[in-house]
């Protein structure tokens, strides 16, 4: 009950040590990004963005994701 009474809130730390999971690639053999994230390919479909426009202009497609990150 003391629990319930009590008007501390519990203190949360910062992360510390974060890894970076992701990494996105683009295989020029294919013409594939690997490694996309599912949210950054939904983006790409919901912007009308097909995977020949992905071939045909890949740092397009990075400077998009550069402007969705900021």
């Amino acid at each position: 009950s003391d629990f319930l009474t009590t008007a501390k809130r519990p203190e949360i730390s910062t992360p510390y040590d974060p890894v970076h999971l992701t990494h996105v690639g683009f295989n020029s053999s294919t013409g594939e990004f690997t490694g996309l994230p599912k949210e950054w390919q939904q983006i790409l479909q919901e912007n009308g963005i097909s995977r020949q426009d992905q071939e045909k202009n890949p740092q397009a497609v990075v400077e998009i994701f550069k402007f969705y990150q900021e």
